[in-house]
């Protein structure tokens, strides 16, 4: 009985022993695997990412900014220029468009609004986009129907529905929340925030990233590189080295595989064999071997 069950003892332990060992040996393997360098093709773009601790100071920084200007939009020229505005939002939700007038009514807002900026300066014309921002943001939320709230957002949901912003708009007059979305919210809420800024700035013909600080365009330009598939190639080629340049997280390989996808076969290898020197990431490597078959 004793001999039995010292053979059972040792027999078990061989059979434990030998499973360990093709554990072993099937783990080094998927090492190995994973490890070997492998071409890969520059498609799939990483996801965005954004320092929380960051993003809660930014919109920190925006809410102070909007309070600071209230005193601010009881002068009448900024009362004029904001009802101006306005107008405009409802003009873009009108069924037939006069373009001819519309033109004549987006020259006289921009000539206003631009000689009142002039005068205000960045600093205070930063904080009066904030305070509109504030509005409309609360105006979409709340999911507002009235003349103020349509003249605040203009065509603005229906632009987060095309851009890829949100998945989808339950009803014409007014899309997902920001914080308790009726529909699916993609885009974290800083980038959507400074998607309204960006089309405050082209409502007044400025430039779109005009007074926008760099948290803002990372968020932005962040999620347009990455997410936004309603944009165009070109436009989100464009985001990418914005978004790489203010130092978003896995900038430079947003920036190569658009470059890539570009053309730009060189430049994007240079950029990922300089990234991959710098950080050791294997997809940056593999990328790089794909990359470096056109040499």
């Amino acid at each position: 009985m004793l001999k039995d069950a010292e053979g059972t003892k040792k027999q078990t332990e061989r059979s434990f022993t030998a499973a360990f060992a093709l554990l072993v040996t099937a783990l080094a393997c998927s090492i190995v695997v994973v490890l070997a360098p492998r071409p890969v093709h520059p498609s799939q773009l990483p996801a965005l990412r954004l320092p929380r601790a960051a993003v809660e100071a930014e919109l920190a920084v925006g809410h102070a900014l909007a309070d600071s200007v209230r005193p601010l939009e009881r002068e009448p020229e900024v009362v004029h220029v904001l009802a101006m505005y306005r107008e405009e939002g409802l003009a873009e939700l009108a069924g037939a468009l006069d373009m001819a007038r519309l033109a004549n009514r987006r020259r006289e807002l921009s000539g206003a609004g631009n000689t009142l900026f002039a005068r205000l300066g960045a600093e205070r014309t930063r904080a009066l986009m904030a305070s509109i921002t504030e509005r409309a943001m609360s105006a979409w939320a709340e999911a507002r129907d009235d003349d103020e709230a349509r003249g605040l957002l203009g065509s603005f949901p229906a632009l987060l529905v095309r851009y890829g912003y949100v998945a989808s708009s339950p009803v014409a007059s007014a899309v997902a929340s920001v914080d308790t979305p009726r529909g699916f919210r993609e885009a974290p809420l800083l980038a959507v925030r400074t998607l309204y800024k960006a089309r405050f700035n082209l409502i007044f013909e400025r430039a779109l990233d005009r007074d926008l600080r760099p948290m803002e365009l990372l968020a932005y330009e962040g999620f347009n590189a990455l997410h936004a598939a309603g944009l165009p190639a070109e436009r989100r080629a464009r985001a990418a080295q914005t978004f790489y340049r203010v130092g978003g997280h896995d900038g430079a390989e947003a920036a190569a595989i658009w470059m890539y996808q570009g053309g730009a076969h060189q430049a994007a290898l240079a950029l990922l064999r300089r990234e991959y020197a710098r950080t050791g990431a294997l997809r940056l490597r593999n990328m790089a071997l794909y990359a470096a078959r056109g040499e």
